[in-house]
């Protein structure tokens, strides 16, 4: 159901604002760095879905509502709204002061005398327009699902916007601060003739910042708004994004004071050589997984992922780590459904557990299915893990016996996701991270994400259904544990243990924070020392 947002109570327990517990008074008006993992192929809001897409647009543009840094929704160009008792109907009043911002890039856009020829101001029908493109067909628009809630929406007149919904979503106002809901100047839009988002000058932002110089390959810089009047002071001068090739190398970058803030996997945060230099918290949303690729010949029969499901035994595995938990479900815990845990002490999944006879069972029929006499496949994983994934690999053979031939390769963690990504592998141990608290959302990504090659038509009813069902956390709930159990049932992935994200910031820094995952990143109140 698209990438969804975080509910009120999920943000209050998730969010992270970085203080500086240290000496000195912290300054605005200063210049922040940080890094992005890949460069963006548009910065159209309806349209940005990588992490650094995502990032730069929800600190360049805004939406009717935020979230603060305490994790409360407040205003944005909305100064109010109302919602009917059926909880069907709300209505926004925008602020009369809320401004699109003008640079010199514009003149090629909008002409020599742009600054008194454009009507800087926001009105209801830019919202209006963007909700146009959400539902635009021909635009294929990553947010259509996130508002599959909605039934009409109207600018009854420039500062009135009015959705109605087809079925309450407890959901819906915390959507209106994702990327796909951000205004849209319909003139602006029609006069970049096709090329809105591609460029610093093809793009018209109404948020704390805006995109001032756009170097392919190397950087994205966003500049303070200077018309921006909304709730929050503009604390920050710049920031610069830069593009970097890999974790690894943001890791490097951190130890060298490069970046002012990153977000890490568990590996790379480890890898930082002085942690007492930076704030952090820790998120549990990676869930270590065995993945099968559903487009290898022998892979694509479920009897033969389930007899690998069957074969694998984890009880006497060293992971090396006394602190890694092992994974009882194919979500991670950070997940939730409404304000409340996936995975509690009353509802855990039940996993498929080691069970020599049934492993020799389904791979039996699995080759007579197949018409094969033997299955051989590669299992790639990281250096860190190869010692794991090799014990596990004795107990899988001492089971399957002769028939089953695998190979292990360790490769570099970039190289990993290189090969997820085209789908040059057989079988993966791979960190699965969700990028919304949301269970739902994983679950949908694991079918949208096409690395498993995972097609399965009861799967995407049982994820339209849940899209349906959103206004009810116990019918979300009932249907997403269905989903999980049709994972575990067809042998899609095996869970083995869970692991951190981190987000950290240098020390010299204050007022940073995010929710949920590394792309909602805000820089609005950031200052330094």
């Amino acid at each position: 159901m698209g990438k969804r947002v975080l509910s009120l109570l999920m943000i209050l327990t998730m969010i992270l604002t970085l203080f500086s517990g240290c000496f000195g008074k912290a300054k605005a008006d200063k210049a922040f760095a940080a890094p992005i993992l890949d460069e963006p192929t548009s910065l159209d809001p309806q349209i940005a879905d990588s992490d650094s897409e995502k990032t730069i647009v929800l600190n360049c543009f805004e939406g009717l509502l935020r979230v603060n840094a305490k994790g409360e929704l407040e205003s944005g160009v909305a100064e109010s709204y109302t919602v009917s008792p059926d909880k069907l109907t709300y209505t926004f009043k925008l602020r009369d002061n809320a401004h699109w911002a003008l640079f010199s890039g514009h003149k090629d856009i909008l002409g020599e005398n742009y600054e008194e020829a454009f009507d800087i101001n926001v009105y209801a029908e830019d919202f209006k327009f963007a909700f146009d493109r959400i539902f635009d067909e021909r635009i294929n628009s990553p947010y259509r699902n996130m508002f599959y809630c909605v039934d009409s929406y109207e600018a009854t007149d420039k500062h009135t916007f009015i959705v109605k919904l087809k079925f309450a979503d407890e959901n819906f106002l915390y959507s209106l601060t994702t990327p796909g809901a951000m205004p849209c100047d319909e003139a602006f839009y029609e006069l970049t003739g096709g090329k809105y988002g591609l460029d610093a000058k093809y793009l018209l932002c109404n948020g704390p910042f805006n995109v001032s110089k756009w170097v392919e390959n190397t950087s994205v810089r966003i500049v303070r708004n200077d018309d921006y009047n909304g709730v929050n002071t503009v604390k920050p001068s710049s920031v610069t994004f830069y593009i970097n090739s890999s974790e690894a190398q943001v890791a490097e970058k951190m130890n060298s004071n490069t970046y002012d803030t990153a977000y890490l996997n568990k590996y790379n945060y480890e890898s930082l050589e002085d942690k007492e230099d930076y704030n952090f918290t820790g998120i549990e949303n990676t869930v270590y997984s065995l993945v099968f690729n559903q487009s290898d010949k022998y892979l694509s029969n479920r009897n033969i992922r389930l007899a690998l499901n069957y074969a694998c035994d984890f009880s006497a595995l060293n992971f090396g780590d006394e602190n890694i938990k092992r994974a009882v479900s194919v979500i991670p815990p950070f997940c939730k459904i409404g304000n409340e845990p996936y995975i509690t002490d009353n509802f855990k999944p039940t996993l498929n557990s080691f069970n020599a006879e049934n492993a020799k069972k389904c791979f039996e029929q699995g080759l007579l299915e197949l018409g094969e006499s033997s299955v051989e496949l590669n299992i790639k994983c990281t250096e860190e893990y190869e010692n794991v994934i090799k014990q596990l690999v004795q107990s899988m053979q001492k089971t399957l016996g002769v028939k089953f031939i695998v190979s292990v390769t360790a490769v570099e963690q970039s190289e990993l996701a290189a090969v997820m990504r085209d789908g040059s592998y057989s079988v993966a141990f791979y960190p699965y991270t969700a990028q919304s608290v949301f269970v739902s959302d994983f679950l949908d990504g694991i079918s949208k994400s096409n690395i498993l090659n995972y097609n399965s038509g009861k799967y995407a009813d049982l994820m339209k259904n849940i899209r349906e069902n959103t206004g009810s956390s116990y019918k979300t709930r009932e249907l997403c544990a269905e989903a999980e159990k049709m994972l575990i049932s067809d042998a899609v992935m095996v869970p083995v243990f869970y692991e951190n994200s981190y987000f950290i910031s240098s020390d010299d820094t204050e007022g940073i924070y995010f929710y949920s995952s590394g792309n909602n990143i805000f820089f609005i109140n950031a200052v330094k020392k």
